[in-house]
């Protein structure tokens, strides 16, 4: 009875084996199983658009400020960033010298002139030099002319802005020296600016003067409308290409000097597009933007592509992949690099130009 037992036992212990080793081979083929995927092939496809240029935001006018007399700084009203109206106090120097200079110069004309009046009366009469006559109508004029240039210098110890704009560079300090012609400040003049641009010398002939374009801002993600007004007639002497500004309005201020433009001008063209579904996008520990592509043999490739902007349920691919390519669509989260996988065809495709 006891033997019966234990092989009743050891039959239970084999059975219980074999199970276990079917369920393993089961769960090992379905490991080694590729993964399915859904792919399109890549087929070459045309749209029409304007060329697009890459510019900058200038200012309409940026000017440098300066003392035109010497002297130590002893009041500045404005600071960087700040927006000035024409006019307006921006700094001074001490003025004393100049001061006591006109008091001088009003003395000294005081004294000439009342020379002046007493021999005026003796030379009509004859009775006064004509020589001496000149030389107090001199010292007269001198007298003038000397009261003149101090009260001139006077004026020229305060310094205002010239004209609307922002202070962009302020070099002016209290305590510090002011000379002729060393800037102390720099004011951009901002409430009208210019999108300018480069042209190769084999498109200019498509650009008029008040020909109509946009200028798309990338940091402000909004489109204006604006006109070409300056075609700079010289081109650059190493890249050949000319120079165009576009007029545009910015009561608000929005548009500053620096930011990049894309500006949509010229004839439009005919251009290759890549285009795919945003299923296929897959974005790497960094955000770096990839597709699978799957070869003959069904072996998926990471692929790494460059994207631009997204257009409805796609987005537009500028570098990466060409035509007759097959890529993942869906199915992306089972699939490893290099390994195979099970390729189901969908109807939807995507576009890309021809390889070149």
């Amino acid at each position: 009875m006891r033997a019966y037992k234990i092989g009743l036992l050891s039959i239970l212990v084999a059975g219980v084996g074999i199970v276990q080793s079917c369920k393993q081979k089961e769960e090992k083929q379905l490991k080694d199983e590729p993964p399915v995927v859904t792919v399109a092939t890549i087929n070459s496809s045309e749209t029409e658009q304007s060329v697009s240029y890459s510019g900058s935001i200038v200012p309409d006018n940026m000017t440098t400020v300066s003392f035109a007399v010497p002297g130590t700084i002893n009041s500045v009203g404005v600071n960087e960033g700040q927006r000035v109206s024409k006019g307006q106090f921006l700094a001074s120097i001490d003025a004393t010298e100049y001061e006591a200079a006109l008091q001088i110069a009003n003395a000294s004309l005081d004294q000439s002139q009342d020379a002046f009046r007493r021999f005026d009366e003796l030379y009509k009469k004859g009775s006064f030099p004509e020589k001496d006559y000149i030389d107090i109508k001199t010292k007269v004029a001198q007298a003038e002319a000397n009261k003149k240039i101090n009260r001139k210098r006077i004026a020229d110890s305060r310094l205002h802005s010239p004209t609307n704009g922002i202070i962009t560079v302020k070099t002016a300090e209290v305590g510090g020296m002011a000379a002729p012609g060393v800037p102390a400040f720099t004011i951009v003049k901002t409430d009208m600016v210019y999108a300018q641009f480069s042209v190769p010398e084999s498109e200019i002939g498509s650009f008029k003067q008040g020909m109509q374009v946009d200028v798309n801002i990338p940091t402000l993600q909004r489109d204006f409308k604006g006109k070409i007004t300056i075609i700079n007639p010289v081109a650059d002497e190493i890249s050949k290409a000319f120079t165009l500004k576009v007029r545009l309005d910015n009561p608000g201020g929005v548009l500053m000097p620096g930011m990049i433009t894309e500006v949509l001008a010229g004839v439009p063209v005919k251009v290759k597009q890549v285009r795919v579904p945003l299923t296929a996008i897959v974005n790497n520990v960094d955000k770096i933007p990839h597709v699978y592509v799957v070869d003959k043999n069904n072996i998926a490739k990471l692929t790494r592509v460059s994207v631009g902007k997204i257009a409805g349920d796609d987005i537009i691919i500028t570098d990466g992949l060409n035509e007759s390519q097959t890529i993942i669509l869906t199915g992306q989260n089972n699939v490893k690099d290099g390994k195979k996988v099970k390729a189901q065809t969908t109807s939807v495709t995507a576009s890309a130009p021809k390889s070149e």
